[in-house]
């Protein structure tokens, strides 16, 4: 059985909605309950942890209410948030899931399923456009983009071991964007990199609201 964190604590602020984005509705239903209701039709995810900051943590209840799930409070950071909601996991897999990614692909769910037993795993889409690195408003050198790709959640873990790695990062003063990151740097073991569908986007811009509401 699997765990997931949908880390929900956010602010959105560069919408400029007045509350959390996670809030925001496409066609009546927020783009929080389409992760959580995605986890909660999945027989294999028997434990569902939304990470809310305090500020939202009585209008999540009750959005949430009737649901099989557990919520904790954030952090000041991602990071904190993160570690909070694993303090509460109790399967030997989790996975962590940015809340304002309402599009869920059920072949990268089940991708991620079978990797993590072999390995921390990160879903990933690879660049499309030419990279290049810039000084003053000037092109400065191209990179190669088959040596990039864009991270996506959710990302998948043995239990034990995420949490080994936020406990050393908190040791290490160690901050990072991301958990796959703080597990490789701070345990120093791989994370495989699995494919993931393109329309797994992030809310972020309100180009991404028109693109989530043509495809939810």
């Amino acid at each position: 059985m699997y765990s997931v964190i949908i880390v929900a604590a956010g602010k959105g602020s560069r919408l400029n909605l007045g509350y959390n984005k996670v809030f925001y509705e496409i066609n009546h239903k927020t783009v929080l309950e389409y992760s959580v209701d995605y986890f909660i039709k999945d027989p294999d995810f028997s434990e569902i942890i939304i990470v809310a900051s305090e500020k939202d943590l009585n209008h999540m209840k009750n959005l949430l209410t009737g649901r099989n799930i557990k919520i904790t409070l954030g952090g000041i950071t991602r990071q904190e948030s993160v570690y909070n909601g694993l303090k509460k996991v109790t399967n030997k897999y989790v996975m962590i899931h940015d809340g304002a990614r309402p599009f869920i692909d059920k072949t990268d769910i089940e991708n991620l399923k079978l990797a993590v037993r072999d390995s921390a795993c990160v879903l990933a889409k690879k660049l499309k456009e030419s990279i290049a690195r810039h000084s003053f408003n000037k092109l400065n050198s191209y990179v190669n983009r088959d040596n990039y790709v864009l991270l996506q959640t959710p990302q998948a873990f043995t239990t034990s071991k995420i949490i080994n790695a936020y406990e050393k990062a908190i040791k290490n003063e160690n901050s990072y964007s991301d958990d796959a990151s703080l597990y490789m740097q701070e345990l120093h073991d791989d994370v495989i990199i699995i494919d993931g569908n393109e329309l797994n986007i992030k809310l972020t811009t309100e180009l991404d609201i028109k693109i989530l509401e043509a495809i939810l």
